[in-house]
C-alpha cells in the first residue's frame, strides 16, 4: 500500500473512513474531555501542578523535543505553516510558542515543502546534526539527508548533493532516527518506504561515522511488519538506552487510521536481535486517536514520551491535524516497559514533584 501525505491536516474523508473501521473508531467518542481523569487528578491540573494535553493543540506531526541549553525545550515537526521544518520553543515543555523554519533551504537535489520527520541530536564536539526525510526532485521516492547546526535552534545547513540514504529500489528511505550509545557509538536508525511500492518494510540501522555524515559498514534489519496490528508497515523508530539494555518504540499500522499505535521492542545491543512485545504499548482511546511516531526525552529523572495524535471524531472547523501530546515512560525491572495512555487532564508537568 503506497504511503500517504503526511503534510497538512488529516483529510475528511480519511477521518469518516477511520470512524466506520471497527474497534476503537475515532466516532466512538467525540468529547475530549471524557477520558480516565479522576477528578482529584483535574484538581491537580487547576491548583497548576499538571498539564493539559495536547501540548500543542496545532498540526505538528512527528514530533521530536531536545533541551536547547539554556533551560527550555526545541519541539521539531514535519513541514507546515509555510515551513521546511516547523518548530515551537517552551520553557516548561508543555507551553508552547511558534518558532521559526529550522531548515529554511533545502540541497538542490530536494523538493521544497515536502520535509517529514526531523531529528535532531547534540553532538559530539558541540556541534548540532538533524536528520530529515524529503522528495527526491523528479523522482516519485522520499529520502534521508543530514543537516548540521552550531545551535540546537538552528538555522541548519544541508549543503549535500546528495541524499544521505535513499533505497530507491525499495520504495526509498523515511523516518530516520539518529542514536549515540553510552560507549559512545554513533548509530542512525530508518524504515525502508517499501509500502510505498507494495513491498514489506523494515527498520534499519547503520553505524554514522565521527562527523555523523555518512552511515559506515553494512546495514542491519531489526525489525519487520509480522505482528497482526501492525498490518502494512512498521516505521518511525527511536531507541532508549536503560540499565545496559536497548529499547526500540516504533509505529505500525497507517498513520492515517485510528489503529496506528507505538510498539516496543527490547535487545541487549543497539543492532539486535530485537524482541518485541506482541501488542502496542500506546494506542488510540476515547481522547485521541492515532497515536504515534514518537521520540522520548528525560526530565527530572522522568522520561516522557512525545507523539503524534488526532481529534478522535473531528469533522469540519475541529479538523486541527496531527497535535503533540505527552506521555510518562516507566521501565520495569524485566526488561518491559510501562507507557501512560493518552490522558487530557494530566496530573504532573515535567519535573513537577521529581
Amino acid at each position: 500500500m503506497r504511503r500517504g501525505p503526511r503534510t497538512g491536516g488529516i483529510p475528511l474523508l480519511l477521518l469518516v473512513l477511520a470512524g466506520c473501521a471497527a474497534g476503537t473508531g475515532p466516532d466512538a467518542a467525540t468529547d475530549q474531555t471524557t477520558d480516565h481523569t479522576t477528578e482529584s487528578e483535574a484538581d491537580a491540573v487547576s491548583a497548576g501542578t499538571g498539564f493539559t494535553n495536547p501540548v500543542h493543540p496545532t498540526n505538528f506531526p512527528d514530533p521530536h523535543i531536545v533541551a536547547d541549553g539554556q533551560g527550555g525545550y526545541i519541539a521539531f515537526a514535519t513541514n507546515g505553516n509555510a515551513m521546511n521544518v516547523q518548530t515551537a520553543t517552551s520553557e516548561d515543555m508543555v507551553t508552547w510558542r511558534q518558532g521559526s523554519d529550522a531548515l529554511p533551504t533545502l540541497p538542490g537535489w530536494s523538493t521544497p515543502g515536502k520535509v517529514w520527520a526531523p531529528e535532531t541530536i547534540a553532538w559530539p564536539d558541540g556541534t548540532y546534526r538533524m536528520y530529515y526525510t524529503t522528495a527526491l526532485a523528479g523522482e516519485d521516492r522520499q529520502c534521508i539527508a543530514v543537516a548540521t547546526s552550531d545551535t540546537p535552534a538552528g538555522p541548519y545547513v544541508d549543503g549535500s548533493t546528495e541524499p544521505l540514504l535513499c533505497e530507491v529500489d525499495e520504495g526509498g528511505s523515511i523516518d530516520t532516527s539518529p542514536f549515540i550509545a553510552s560507549d559512545g557509538t554513533a548509530y542512525l536508525y530508518w524504515k525502508n518506504d517499501g509500502n510505498h511500492v507494495g513491498v514489506d518494510t523494515f527498520i534499519r540501522v547503520a553505524r554514522l561515522s565521527a562527523d555523523g555524515l555518512s552511515v559506515e559498514g553494512g546495514t542491519t534489519d531489526v525489525l519487520q511488519q509480522d505482528l497482526p496490528w501492525e498490518d502494512m508497515l512498521v516505521e518511525g523508530p527511536s531507541v532508549w538506552e536503560h540499565d545496559g539494555r536497548f529499547h526500540l518504540f516504533y509505529s505500525g499500522n497507517g498513520f492515517w487510521t485510528d489503529r496506528y499505535a507505538v510498539g516496543h521492542a527490547v535487545a541487549d545491543d543497539p543492532t539486535g536481535p530485537f524482541v518485541k512485545d506482541e501488542e502496542p504499548v500506546l494506542v488510540s482511546n476515547d481522547v485521541a486517536a492515532g497515536p504515534g511516531h514518537n521520540s522520548l526525552i528525560e526530565v527530572g529523572g522522568q522520561v516522557w514520551m512525545v507523539y503524534h495524535a488526532w481529534v478522535p471524531g473531528a469533522v469540519g472547523d475541529e479538523v486541527t491535524g496531527r497535535q503533540m501530546w505527552l506521555s510518562r515512560v516507566d521501565f520495569t525491572a524485566d526488561g518491559g516497559v510501562e507507557v501512560e495512555q493518552p490522558t487530557v487532564q494530566h496530573p504532573v508537568a515535567p519535573e513537577a514533584g521529581e
